[in-house]
């Protein structure tokens, strides 16, 4: 089971993510102050910089941008492995996604996708000739973007998307080391990933413990 956790300000936190096991790295990184938990260019070229070298990690930029210039540009920037496109789903149509694909080739896409009832199944359908990845999260309006909600959503039809399409799928949403095995159980997703349960209580700094506590619990789950 992959892991991903989100959303890392500094080269410390990333340095310990990656040594306590997690795949994929993640920041939201930005100029334009969308983004409560956004850093500069700079500060995450920083934190890539702290694992590129000693530690087999993904690195994931996260942007809630759907402007295609502004989103070449964080990828030319921090060059990431793999952005993360976390925007308003309305704002971002497949055929925009197409667009970027053929713009950034070498950059991995990973497609947020709002779960929300059987439509949803579809709509994971039209993406994934575009996509890399798949990262199914709840989606609140009173947020900016799709996740971070520390919400869970509705895992069986996030199974039926698991079972339909054919790229990897990232479950996301309110996953903790207290639900995350069962999760992994009901959707069997390809990675699973966490933000707000891997915190330090009202925080947004990162907890080592919690990190450490949800590897555990979501690569042990089928022992």
């Amino acid at each position: 089971m992959k892991i991903q956790i989100y959303s890392h300000k500094t080269p410390e936190d990333a340095l310990m993510s990656a040594k306590l096991g997690v795949d994929f790295v993640g920041v939201a990184t930005g100029e334009r102050g969308r983004l409560p938990l956004e850093v500069s260019y700079a500060r995450c070229r920083d934190i890539f910089s702290a694992v590129s070298n000693d530690y087999h990690v993904s690195k994931v930029a996260l942007t809630v941008s759907d402007d295609l210039d502004e989103i070449v540009e964080t990828v030319a920037q921090v060059k990431p492995d793999v952005i993360h496109l976390s925007g308003d789903i309305d704002s971002m149509p497949v055929g925009k996604v197409a667009k970027l694909k053929g713009i950034i080739s070498s950059t991995k896409i990973m497609q947020a996708i709002p779960v929300i009832d059987e439509i949803t199944i579809d709509l994971s359908l039209r993406y994934q000739a575009f996509c890399d990845y798949i990262i199914l999260d709840t989606d609140i309006k009173s947020f900016t973007g799709i996740g971070a909600t520390g919400s869970t959503h509705d895992w069986s039809i996030s199974s039926k998307i698991v079972e339909s399409v054919n790229i990897p799928v990232v479950l996301a949403g309110g996953l903790s080391s207290q639900n995350v095995a069962e999760a992994i159980r009901i959707v069997k997703p390809w990675c699973v990933d966490s933000f707000t349960h891997t915190n330090i209580f009202d925080s947004r700094a990162k907890d080592p413990e919690k990190i450490r506590s949800f590897v555990e619990s979501a690569t042990n789950c089928y022992e």
